[in-house]
């Protein structure tokens, strides 16, 4: 597969994340059966949006190699989201039954997910701001692994780091995603010395995926109490994450030859944009009936769209007229 049609399907794939995102917060009205148990790993979705992370990453920070511009479009591009959003959520709490100040103000920032603190919004934000400020650093490191043993020896390197936080209930979720992110840059940084994978590694990376299945499936079978301190939750999906974004771009790109396909592709890459906004939103809303929550999610993620839409104008207006005087 030519690396390019990853990257064209990028918004696809996002799209794909956040709806086994859904599926999994809504599996629990399902009645008993195989797809709910297959639906309970579906929380894998948030690791194709860092695997994809890493890959814009990559090449966001390749365009100037500034630390102080990379934060700043990555801030951009997250806080009009989800500075609205946590407001709202922190007067709730705050109405609910209180919330100390350095807990509000953690999770204003963003950082909550480093800190044993209550309330605590969703971890998922802390976790990109970890990997934004080590993107100048991974970058260099997936440019300089060059070759397949180079590749193992820093994806092993992180996988070593993340070990040193197990048991650390907070930090473990976070650090463990470290090598997908990181799989993501590796892929960025491979098109970038040749077109595409060959027949063989893209069949392998496919392999993997049930490959990866099967481990969570056997951790989760013999050692259910470990899942969580030892970061068997998420150590799979390194396995499973690149292979699944392969398959969804090249359904995506075999959709591209007809019309209805096109349509489709056009209504995921639509919905691909407002992933960040779709997960921000879902958490916030109890679990109603599969239809009311989708629902609900999809009102609610409008609101915020248009609200971040206009912040992000507003800055953008000041930031022109800055540059102007």
């Amino acid at each position: 597969m030519r690396f390019e049609t990853l990257f064209r399907y990028r918004k696809q794939c996002m799209t794909a994340a956040i709806v086994l995102i859904l599926l999994n917060h809504m599996k629990a009205a399902w009645p008993e059966s195989p797809a709910k148990i297959a639906a309970s790993f579906f929380y894998g979705g948030v690791d194709l949006f860092f695997f994809l992370s890493g890959v814009g990453c990559f090449f966001s920070w390749r365009r100037d190699r500034d630390p102080a511009a990379f934060l700043r479009r990555r801030a951009l591009r997250i806080l009009p989201s989800y500075l609205p959003l946590i407001l709202v959520w922190l007067a709730l709490q705050a109405a609910e039954g209180g919330i100390a100040p350095n807990a509000a103000l953690a999770n204003l920032l963003g950082v909550h997910g480093f800190m044993k603190l209550e309330p605590s919004f969703n971890w998922y934000v802390s976790g990109m701001w970890l990997s934004y400020l080590l993107t100048p650093w991974l970058a260099a490191l997936a440019e300089r692994c060059d070759t397949k043993p180079r590749m193992a020896a820093g994806l092993a390197g992180l996988l070593m780091l993340s070990a040193a936080f197990w048991y650390d209930y907070e930090l473990v979720i976070m650090l463990t995603r470290l090598p997908v992110f990181f799989a993501g840059m590796l892929f960025a940084a491979e098109s970038e010395r040749r077109d595409a994978l060959t027949r063989t590694e893209t069949a392998l990376l496919l392999a993997l995926v049930p490959v990866g299945a099967l481990l969570l499936w056997e951790f989760a079978k013999y050692l259910p109490d470990r899942l969580w301190d030892l970061g068997l939750h998420w150590y799979p999906f390194l396995l499973i994450a690149p292979g699944a974004c392969l398959a969804v771009a090249g359904t995506a790109s075999a959709l591209a030859r007809c019309r209805a396909g096109r349509a489709l592709n056009r209504a995921a890459g639509f919905i691909g944009g407002y992933t960040f906004e779709i997960y921000l939103t879902h958490l916030c809303l109890p679990r109603l009936p599969a239809p009311l929550f989708l629902l609900s999610t999809a009102l609610c993620t409008a609101l915020l769209a248009a609200v971040s839409k206009l912040l992000r104008r507003g800055l953008e207006k000041r930031r022109t007229a800055g540059a102007a005087l």
